[in-house]
C-alpha cells in the first residue's frame, strides 16, 4: 500500500475530537477509555462507537494469510453489508487508518449530523465497493489535509522513520493500527479496513447491552495477543461540555474546558518543531558543565519525569 501524501497521527482523544470537527461534524467528542468495562463505557453514554488500537503483530499476520484467505481473528465475516445498509471502507493508505477507522464509524451513525461535505461523500460513495470506497477517502484532499495538519513535522516523522525501518516494531515485528466497533442492525460489528468485510460479533439491541457486551469482544480478541498489553480505546460519544452546560453541571462544565485547554495545547505542539530550540538550551545549560554535573543533572530530571508520569496515572 502506499502511503503518499499521509502522515501517521497519535491515537488522542484531543486530536481525534478536533479531526471530526475540522470535517464539520456537530456534536461529536472523543474521550479516552482507560479501563476496558461496563461501568466505564456507560459514563459515557451515548456511545457513536470505540475506536480501538492494537499493534498489528504475527497473530494478525497469521490470519490475513491463512489458508481460508483473510479471516477476522474473532466473529464472522457479513459479506451482505450492503444489502443492510452498512458502510465500509476497505484501507488502501497505510497511514490513514486512523482517520479511516473514525470515518467507518461516523458513516454507519445516524444520531450525528455529517454536515455538508461528509454528507454528500457518504452520498457519492453509496453502492461502491470496500476498495473503492477506501480509494474515495484516499484521493479526497478535504480529508487527508485534516488527517496531516495533526501529524508530526516532517524532521521528526523523518527521523522517526529512520529509527525505524518500514515502521516496523522491534519487540513484535508489527504496525499499529486503528479499527471501529459500532452497533447496527441488532449487532455488534467491528469495522477493519485491513479486512475483506465488516465482522458480525454478538447480538446487541440497546445501548446498554453495548456496554455490556463489547468488553468481552475486546477482550476475547486482547486474549489473541498473549503478553502483548500495548491497546489504546477512545469512545465516540456526543459534545459533553454542550450536554453539562444544558444540565447546569457546574463543576463538570469546568472540567470539560480545563480538559479542552489541554487539548488545544498539545494539539498546537503537535504542530511545530521544538528540536532545535532545545538542542540549544541544552547546549547552554550544559556548556559549563563537566561530565559529573552534567550526568547528576540528568538524574534529576528523569527522577521529576517519573514523578510526573506516576502523578498522571493517580488522576487517572
Amino acid at each position: 500500500m502506499s502511503d503518499s501524501g499521509w502522515n501517521t497521527i497519535d491515537s488522542d482523544a484531543g486530536v481525534f475530537t478536533e479531526l471530526v470537527e475540522k470535517l464539520n461534524i456537530k456534536d461529536v467528542q472523543f474521550d479516552d477509555l482507560y479501563s476496558i468495562d461496563s461501568e466505564s463505557l456507560r459514563s459515557s453514554l451515548p456511545i457513536r462507537g470505540v475506536i480501538f488500537l492494537f499493534k498489528y503483530g504475527k497473530i494478525d499476520r497469521e490470519y490475513a494469510n491463512s489458508s481460508q484467505g483473510n479471516i477476522p481473528l474473532t466473529g464472522s465475516y457479513e459479506p451482505d453489508y450492503q444489502e443492510k445498509g452498512i458502510f465500509f471502507a476497505n484501507q488502501t493508505i497505510q497511514n490513514a487508518c486512523a482517520t479511516q477507522a473514525v470515518l467507518n464509524v461516523l458513516l454507519n451513525t445516524t444520531e450525528v449530523d455529517l454536515g455538508d461535505e461528509l454528507g454528500n461523500f457518504k452520498s457519492f460513495v453509496t453502492g461502491f465497493d470496500s476498495e473503492l470506497c477506501g480509494e474515495t477517502i484516499s484521493n479526497s484532499e478535504l480529508i487527508r489535509t485534516v488527517h496531516n495538519s495533526f501529524s508530526a513535522p516532517p524532521s521528526i516523522a523523518d527521523e522517526d522513520k529512520k529509527n525505524r525501518p518500514n515502521n516496523v516494531d522491534e519487540k513484535n515485528d508489527g504496525l499499529f493500527h486503528f479499527i471501529g466497533y459500532v452497533q447496527i442492525n441488532g449487532f455488534i460489528y467491528e469495522l477493519d479496513g485491513m479486512k475483506r468485510f465488516p465482522i458480525k460479533h454478538v447480538e446487541c439491541n440497546s445501548d446498554d447491552e453495548f456496554c455490556e457486551k463489547l468488553p468481552q469482544v475486546i477482550m476475547e480478541r486482547i486474549g489473541k495477543y498473549g503478553e502483548e498489553l500495548r491497546f489504546s480505546l477512545l469512545v465516540m460519544t456526543n459534545n459533553k461540555l454542550k450536554q453539562y452546560e444544558a444540565q447546569g453541571d457546574y463543576q463538570m462544565i469546568n472540567n470539560e474546558l480545563l480538559k479542552r485547554e489541554t487539548w488545544k495545547r498539545e494539539n498546537e505542539l503537535r504542530k511545530h518543531d521544538y528540536t532545535k530550540l532545545i538542542i540549544q538550551l541544552l547546549k547552554g545549560v550544559g556548556r559549563d558543565m563537566d561530565d559529573t554535573e552534567w550526568n547528576a543533572l540528568l538524574d534529576e530530571g528523569r527522577k521529576k519525569g517519573q514523578a510526573k508520569l506516576l502523578a498522571s496515572y493517580k488522576r487517572h
